[in-house]
């Protein structure tokens, strides 16, 4: 079976916080030493490898290396909120059109929160562009640190506490968060189940797979 590995970073993800060292060369490298078919080059909020990717690509055309870009994907630009991460991989020259244009809206409309300059996409944003033109991207729910991931463990720690309040709100999140994705993506949106011993992500991968 060919595996393919959908997030994945590399030093550019260094822009605004540090995340990552790898070199793309050697994350190419190590991708194939382990046997995956392609990966996608999901830098925090860029996609400044382009140019690069596409020639590494040009070398090997038997390995697939995908752009695509970890948004931060919210409801609005308000301060003091949570950016939840996001991932976008382009399929086609038009995908990576709409990652070019979603980046520099992003950027154009930036701000500083809590000592960081914040680079949010609205939904709205990726609502309007995908659907104006749709099937060129791919969509994943993205780590712990997505909107999916997030209300998954609010909502299961508002149920052991037995905040049924909490639990409500939390479950209508993750309700309205894939049909939204269903709606825009189709068969392109994918959850993300990462591999982990960590408690969190156990309990967001088991939460996932009752809801796949």
């Amino acid at each position: 079976m060919l595996r393919f590995s959908p997030h994945n970073h590399t030093e550019m993800s260094n822009f605004r916080l540090l995340d990552c060292i790898n070199k793309l060369p050697d994350l190419v490298n190590r991708g194939k030493e382990i046997g995956l078919a392609g990966l996608a080059v999901t830098d925090h909020e860029t996609i400044a490898q382009s140019i690069r990717i596409c020639k590494l690509q040009k070398q090997d055309p038997d390995f697939k290396i995908a752009i695509g870009n970890e948004i931060y994907l919210t409801d609005t630009r308000d301060k003091n909120q949570k950016y939840y991460h996001y991932i976008l991989i382009a399929k086609d020259a038009e995908g990576h059109k709409q990652l070019r244009q979603l980046s520099s809206r992003a950027w154009l409309m930036s701000y500083y929160d809590r000592g960081m300059e914040r680079v949010p996409t609205l939904k709205s944003e990726l609502y309007s562009i995908v659907k104006s033109n749709p099937g060129h991207l791919i969509a994943t729910s993205a780590c712990m640190g997505g909107e999916l991931g997030s209300s998954i463990l609010e909502l299961t720690s508002a149920r052991q506490m037995g905040d049924h309040k909490t639990e409500a709100i939390a479950y209508r999140r993750i309700q309205e968060f894939i049909k939204f994705n269903k709606e825009l993506f189709w068969g392109d949106f994918y959850f993300e189940v990462a591999p982990a011993a960590s408690k969190d992500q156990i309990i967001v991968n088991k939460m996932i797979n009752k809801l796949y």
